[in-house]
């Protein structure tokens, strides 16, 4: 094979995956989410200062799940913004919003590494259509639930999912 051949395969790969990622945004939820990352923003900034992990919004997509509104850990490591990703069906946060929304919280370690989700739903009082779910990311010995170490965790992510549904309600992103 040519150097020429190898050279166009590799971009018509790259086109089709930079296709595909384009796909997958554009297959997102009609809806407008703005509103609800506006009540939001307040609340999951605070909780990724209080927990020391990273925050995500998310809504239901055919794919799994969507990032709308993504919150850096509060350290100085790299990270990289994932607003508009698609997570796969076996998130936490895709799981928690096929699940009914009645507050439970619900863990998926990751396999990679010493990491894992916590997730729990954040129904929306006019439409429960629009539910959204709060995630938080960060090394597992704190999000697992049956380890002592996750209730400070779970009751801040319980708090926020709470602090923000009474934000959607009033109709204003002001703090409690």
């Amino acid at each position: 094979m040519d150097r020429t051949t190898t050279v166009l395969r590799r971009a018509v790969s790259t086109l089709r995956l930079a296709a595909q990622h384009l796909d997958d945004r554009a297959a997102a939820p009609p809806q407008d989410y703005n509103c609800l990352r506006a009540a939001a923003m307040i609340w999951t900034d605070e909780l990724a200062a209080r927990s020391g992990m990273s925050v995500r919004l998310a809504v239901a997509h055919p794919r799994g799940a969507q990032i709308i509104h993504h919150v850096f850990r509060p350290d100085n490591s790299p990270q990289r913004l994932a607003t508009g990703d698609v997570l796969p069906p076996a998130c936490a946060a895709a799981q928690a919003l096929a699940l009914p929304h009645d507050g439970r919280c619900v863990f998926a370690p990751k396999p990679d590494a010493h990491t894992a989700e916590l997730a729990t739903v954040v129904p929306c009082p006019e439409a429960p259509e629009r539910a959204v779910a709060l995630s938080l990311t960060g090394p597992d010995d704190l999000l697992n639930p049956v380890l002592a170490a996750s209730i400070r965790t779970r009751y801040l992510l319980c708090h926020t999912a709470a602090s923000i549904r009474a934000s959607l309600a009033a109709g204003t992103p002001t703090r409690a």
